[in-house]
């Protein structure tokens, strides 16, 4: 079913009840903060859309960018939680917390989007994607979302976009904070983090703990997660050498294989290390240069003891990768050139055997981009990069985009780009599936944006409508039992947001997705709604209370049965999250949040029916001072 302007209608009346219910509400509890600010889009940077910091307001292509307040104002726990509000963007969870969670970018497959940790590559060697469920926002100074083709400039699975979350540096000084809460199903979540920033030398360090019982038995989960960054600066032009260090851990349940056949017993851990040591060397005012190398390890396991043939599985993986980029300004150009190297390694054993042996892709690139100041109202951004490996050979991604402004409140963006995912380590080598001379999937991508920003720039529209053709899909080919590049598809869709300020420090977020996807039999894409779209309103309502009040609505969609494995129908459905902060005193707060408020019964994945409505009280200590960071490594 699609959504309507009634439906519309319907939310909008929804969220203006759950306010009044509140007590509250920003135009009548504080006249004074509802005075138009600054707009909540007005001096964020993003180094994801181009490579160099660059104003959101200036990058050629539709980035979002979500803030350290913002996910402040939301409490929100995990980094999925806030991915819920982005255009384009489809998250689908399997159950309760600390299950599996996927994120799906402009109607493209959830391991066709390239997740980074501050430049650095999360997507699983294994069968790529990312297990979004593990990451806490603690530490995380804030999440930048591009949605297009980004092979050009960041290489393999960045077909639908790039996610990458950019952790936080200390600021001048010292600063620290502390959050703890406990709620509904057992939950408890504890965060704390610590930083000191000197004329040379800064390190910022969180840890963030989170357990829940869960609503079914057997759906309790766990997770850990350490977070540090450090850098030590040097010479008069502010170069900096960095080091970045996460540990993830988790540990759930899993309470049935399919519904009715419940699983008492079997479980899933899993484990990640990253290292990172990035390095930004400032020759001149017209030329930098970036290097990093990096080294990620993981490890997941898997068991049922209850299972008749006791299944099992143990994964590991390893990335190693490096990346240099050298940037130059001259005259109207920003010309950045580089190179990237990774080898991935994969080892699997389970219940059947030895399935992976230390398997082993080693990847090659080579980049070029440049942004062109073509006149005062005309950019132009071209990019081109070649990708070469022996399992699947090479692929250049070429891409192109322009941003005309037509008046200083009206821009025109255009673009165009090809990408790529290569196949992962288990599609080419898995025993009872894989096939090694799988081709890399492609895509071709275009897309036309028009953004429109307020006379006083308060307030911000942009409407992007998106084209993409995928060929070479990798799926499993009954005919020769092993995986095949025999999959295309079609999407088409469309994206609109509308931003505005809201008092002293707050905004109203609103977005809505549509998109139309077909496969190469003439059926609709799997998870992918037809209609999806959000209403945020977030920030200070009064000296002492701060809030975040959110309204997601996703339209129905197709998928599979879990129980006969038929393609199903899934069900619309619309849940509200409410959350309040009291200042007690500077730097003290009692907070509070309402989770699925109408206590909405849906299924994100069916089979797996989403949590109830959920309490959740908590204090949180300390007030950050303002992050250090401007794009740099």
């Amino acid at each position: 079913m699609s959504i309507d302007r009634c439906s519309t209608l319907r939310s909008g009346a929804l969220a203006t009840i759950l306010i009044t219910a509140a007590g509250w509400s920003w135009a009548q509890v504080a006249p004074q903060y509802w005075q138009a600010a600054a707009p909540p889009f007005t001096g964020e940077l993003t180094v994801t859309a181009t490579g160099v910091a660059t104003a959101v307001e200036e990058a050629p292509t539709a980035v979002t960018v979500i803030t350290r307040d913002e996910m402040d104002d939301a409490q929100a726990d995990s980094v999925d939680d806030m991915l819920r509000r982005v255009p384009g963007l489809a998250v689908v969870g399997s159950g309760d917390e600390g299950k599996a969670v996927s994120v799906f970018t402009r109607g493209t497959a959830s391991t066709q989007t390239l997740v980074m940790l501050d430049g650095v590559r999360l997507n699983s060697p294994y069968f790529g994607g990312f297990d979004w469920s593990r990451l806490t926002t603690g530490g995380v100074q804030q999440v930048e979302v591009a949605r297009g083709p980004y092979s050009a400039l960041w290489g393999a699975d960045a077909v639908g976009g790039v996610i990458n979350v950019i952790p936080v540096r200390a600021g001048d000084g010292f600063d620290g904070r502390f959050f703890g809460e406990a709620g509904s199903d057992s939950w408890q979540r504890f965060e704390a983090e610590a930083g000191w920033g000197g004329e040379s030398f800064d390190v910022y360090v969180s840890g963030a703990d989170r357990s829940g019982d869960g609503s079914l038995a057997n759906s309790d989960f766990s997770s850990r997660q350490l977070l540090l960054t450090a850098g030590w600066s040097f010479g008069a032009r502010g170069s900096r050498l960095g080091v970045i260090v996460q540990d993830l851990e988790a540990d759930t349940g899993i309470p049935f294989a399919t519904p009715g056949d419940p699983t008492p017993e079997r479980r899933q851990a899993s484990e990640q290390t990253l290292i990172a040591v990035p390095i930004r060397i400032v020759f001149s005012s017209s030329w930098d240069l970036q290097l990093s190398a990096a080294l990620v390890e993981g490890r997941f396991d898997f068991a049922d003891p209850d299972d008749p043939f006791f299944i099992f599985s143990n994964t590991e993986t390893t990335s190693s990768q490096a990346r240099f980029a050298s940037n130059h300004r001259f005259s109207d150009h920003l010309f950045s050139w580089g190179g990237e190297w990774r080898e991935e390694e994969v080892t699997d054993v389970s219940n059947l055997g030895s399935n992976l042996d230390r398997e082993t892709v080693e990847i090659s690139s080579a980049f070029l981009q440049d942004v062109w100041q073509i006149a005062p109202e005309l950019r132009l951004l071209f990019g081109v990069r070649l990708d070469d490996s022996e399992p699947w050979g090479s692929e250049t991604s070429p891409r192109a985009d322009l941003g005309w402004r037509l008046s200083p409140a009206v821009e025109l963006r255009a673009g165009y780009g090809k990408a790529f995912r290569p196949p992962s380590l288990g599609e080419l080598y898995y025993p009872f599936s894989g096939n090694p001379s799988l081709l890399p999937e492609t895509s071709t991508s275009s897309d036309l944006g028009l953004a429109v920003t307020s006379d006083d720039r308060s307030s911000r529209w942009q409407l992007t409508v998106f084209s993409t053709d995928l060929e070479n899909l990798i799926e499993f080919d009954f005919a020769s039992y092993s995986n095949a590049n025999i999959g295309t598809a079609t999407i088409r869709g469309a994206e609109l947001s509308w931003e505005a300020a809201l008092g002293r420090r707050g905004g109203s977020i609103l977005q809505a997705t549509y998109l139309d996807t077909e496969d190469d039999l003439g059926q609709p894409l799997l998870r992918r709604p037809e209609w999806s779209g959000s209403w945020t309103l977030h920030g200070a309502m009064s000296e002492h209370l701060t809030g975040d009040l959110t309204v997601v609505y996703v339209g129905s969609r197709d998928d599979v049965d879990p129980a006969s494995f038929e393609r199903s129908r899934a069900a619309s459905y619309t849940t509200a999250d409410l959350a309040l902060a009291y200042s007690l005193w500077d730097g003290v707060e009692i907070t509070g949040r309402v989770l699925n408020i109408a206590d909405s019964e849906y299924q994100e994945v069916l089979g797996y029916p989403a949590p109830g409505r959920r309490y959740i009280v908590g204090l949180r200590l300390g007030v950050d001072k303002p992050a250090r960071w401007q794009g740099a490594p």
